[in-house]
């Protein structure tokens, strides 16, 4: 070989290898994108009830983004530790409308590769399996392996006794769900019952991720009691909300319980 020739050839192996290295080096040293919680806070949503969780993620540590249009999910996921829809409205079905086929599908893989998702009263609803009404069954999310239905029709604000964790707790409440549990492979523990021994707050996987839904509201503030039927009778309950945003994002792993 031309002595020349392989001078040129080690000097081009020589500078791949620079190029590559510092390319490699100038990646590694990019910091890494902070992870958030990511509040929903547009239509239907109850600005009450962002706040409310708002508060409640930022004690356990994450910061806060809000999403306002369910189109936009699928990009703002990437760095999102978990996402959060608290109370509606009345009707939640205009959000569970605005979940297209391809934001759905998102979730379900943000889930499946080890995400979580929150959702109170009327997130709660929408990330069960679906709900009967006089017209029929409502599909919703299928985010949980559990029906939803009222445990009280009224929608009016109320404090309502909760066991929570075996603890009897006096609960904000406003037209969230009961849950019955529907046949599942996947691993359901139960969190909380109503006075009617229904489910009103359980944490279930969902492949690597995991899921927490909850009829009533643990984060509600003091000032909420003002409007509720019985509200001299409501206790804080925020270090159970708490509680239970830490163990959702916890990597320990969701154990069957009824």
């Amino acid at each position: 070989m031309n002595v020349s020739k392989s001078i040129r050839l080690i000097a081009s192996v020589i500078s791949l290898w620079l190029v590559t290295g510092c390319m490699a080096e100038a990646a590694s040293a990019q910091p890494q994108q902070e992870q958030y919680a990511l509040i929903y806070n547009g239509p239907v949503s109850d600005g009450d009830s962002t706040k409310a969780i708002a508060d409640v993620v930022r004690q356990v540590g994450l910061p806060v983004r809000y999403l306002s249009n369910i189109e936009a999910l699928s990009a703002e996921l990437d760095n999102a530790r978990v996402f959060i829809v608290g109370g509606t409205e009345d009707d939640v079905e205009p959000l569970l409308n605005a979940f297209t086929a391809d934001a759905r599908s998102a979730l379900k893989t943000y889930l499946q590769n080890g995400g979580r998702y929150l959702g109170i009263c009327g997130g709660a609803f929408v990330a069960s399996t679906g709900w009967s009404e006089e017209e029929g069954f409502v599909p919703a999310l299928g985010l949980v392996p559990a029906t939803s239905d009222d445990y009280d029709g009224d929608f009016s604000a109320r404090i309502f006794p909760i066991s929570w964790l075996g603890e009897a707790r006096q609960m904000y409440y406003q037209a969230g769900p009961q849950f019955t549990p529907v046949p599942s492979p996947e691993q359901v523990k139960v969190i909380a019952h109503f006075q009617n021994h229904h489910i009103a707050a359980l944490i279930s996987s969902y492949g690597k991720g995991k899921v927490a839904v909850s009829g009533p509201h643990p984060e509600a503030p003091e000032s909420w009691k003002a409007n509720a039927v019985d509200g001299d009778k409501m206790e804080s309950n925020i270090h159970l909300a708490v509680g239970l945003v830490n163990e959702l994002l916890s990597e320990e792993p969701v154990t069957d319980s009824k």
